[in-house]
């Protein structure tokens, strides 16, 4: 090769342009190449970032030619991280008692009430992190995602520091988040029987008892009611979750009603009422009515006697026993439902054409006014009609708000069916909706659903069972 007709040095850029690679081309013996002559060719490509000349020099010193080396790296990009929160209790309970090896269930595995003590630690906030922008071997620059702040907690119960950092409770009881918002509500907390000496609870928010309810007692909760011992011909109401720790023995007094879930050991001689799903062992001469679903657990789960019905649907290992003693169970639209939607429905309605006919006098008063020229808005009569259209609209609200509740229970029902895991025997009464059928005779592992408008039986296979 000629002295002064080097060829140009090969510049090769990765497709982001984080990385810049070089490849020297031969020179002649007597020739070489120099770090400026390679830094010059590098910046006339626009390579102006992350050029590490050491090895540039060292190609150079080297003689190192025909093969490609990155030359150049550019900086990556470090995106920032949001704010967050460090939550300091527990925010996924669990709703399902657990089932032991030896097949029984163990119902202080429920947990749905968080304690904490005044002046704790609940949360603390970590800022976020800015991030940092980075660069490619051309110069150009890849910003970085900024990280965001996060608002402050909203709630009830708790103070935050002055740096907006550090949450404490400023109360004692128990902790709870729904919707981002984090409150913390005092609870009756009882160590001990609740009986003639403590008397009736009624209490806004939750109640624990650690000791048993004895019989004739009343326990009345806008949160939750929890009892660790056993509970004996009371009555318990509450706006959320009711556990039974240790179940209930009604002697056909008890009454148990929630709006939210019932957990018990075992269910007997008692009223049982939830808008959501009941699960127990067992139950015994009892009525059970849920709005959702009805599930016995357990190696020995069963229902003998009474009556119990599930919107949902029904599971028991086991339903009546050898002295064919009747008991019915039901899944589907219960007729209080049905009744219920209808009654809605008409009220509905009512209302509407009530504010039908009051925008219509409103129109006339309105117009009237205006043939004669005169202000009609203080008037007592027009008053009386606006009050009455806002009250009709409030009673609209609320009933088609307890109407489409009662819709979903209704498409819940679509699927309902009874599950026998073990055994079913006769003296049973099945029915779906308004299809009913007596068992009679004893069958195992079963599932009796509706089709073609009529109740079937099939293996929990899937094979029809005659």
């Amino acid at each position: 090769m000629e002295k002064g007709t080097k060829r140009e040095p090969q510049i090769r850029t990765s497709y982001d342009e984080m990385n810049a690679y070089l490849v020297l081309p031969l020179v002649g013996a007597d020739e070489s190449w120099t770090v400026s002559e390679v830094l010059a060719a590098l910046t006339q490509r626009g390579i102006k970032y992350g050029v590490d000349e050491k090895i540039v020099r060292e190609m150079v010193e080297s003689r190192t030619y025909g093969r490609e080396i990155c030359i150049a790296k550019g900086k990556e990009t470090v995106n920032g991280q949001d704010g967050y929160f460090q939550y300091n209790f527990n925010l996924d309970f669990n709703q399902k008692p657990t089932i032991r090896s030896d097949g029984s269930v163990d119902y202080w595995s429920i947990h749905n009430v968080e304690i904490v003590e005044e002046g704790q630690v609940i949360a603390i906030y970590n800022e976020p992190v800015a991030g940092e922008d980075g660069m490619t071997v051309t110069g150009k620059k890849q910003p970085a995602k900024k990280g965001r702040p996060l608002p402050p907690l909203v709630g009830k119960g708790f103070e935050r520091s002055e740096d907006g950092k550090i949450y404490r409770a400023t109360v004692t009881g128990k902790i709870e988040m729904v919707n981002s918002r984090i409150n913390i509500s005092t609870i009756y907390e009882v160590y001990g029987n609740v009986d003639l000496q403590t008397g009736n609870i009624d209490f806004r928010g939750d109640v624990i008892v650690h000791g048993n309810v004895t019989s004739g007692a009343r326990i009345k909760a806008t949160g939750t009611i929890t009892i660790d011992g056993t509970s004996e011909g009371c009555v318990l109401e509450a706006n959320k979750d009711i556990i039974l720790r240790g179940g209930m023995i009604g002697g056909e007094r008890a009454q148990i009603k929630s709006k939210g879930n019932i957990y018990a050991k075992f269910i007997e001689y008692s009223t049982v009422e939830a808008d959501g799903f009941i699960e127990a062992t067992s139950a015994m001469n009892s009525t059970l009515i849920s709005y959702d679903r009805i599930v016995f657990t357990g190696a020995h789960a069963s229902v003998v006697g009474g009556s119990i019905y599930g919107c949902g649907g029904i599971e028991a290992s086991t339903f009546g026993n050898n002295s064919e003693i009747k008991t019915c169970v039901c899944a589907g639209v219960h007729n209080r439902i049905a009744k219920r939607i209808q009654s809605l429905e008409a009220e509905i309605e009512q209302a509407t054409e009530l504010i039908r006919k009051i925008n219509m006098s409103i129109k006339q008063f309105d117009e009237l006014a205006k043939e004669r020229n005169i202000d009609i808005k203080s008037d007592e009569r027009r008053i009386a009609l606006l009050r009455t259209r806002i009250a009709k609209n409030a009673e609209i609200s609320t009933c088609t708000e307890e109407l489409n509740k009662l819709n979903v229970i209704v498409e819940k029902s679509k699927r309902a069916s009874v599950k026998v895991y073990d055994k079913v025997y006769p003296g049973v009464e099945i029915s779906i909706n308004d299809r009913k059928v007596r068992v009679k005779d004893m069958h195992r592992s079963v599932e009796f659903k509706l089709r073609n408008e009529k109740i079937v039986m099939v293996s929990i296979a899937g094979k029809l069972v005659d």
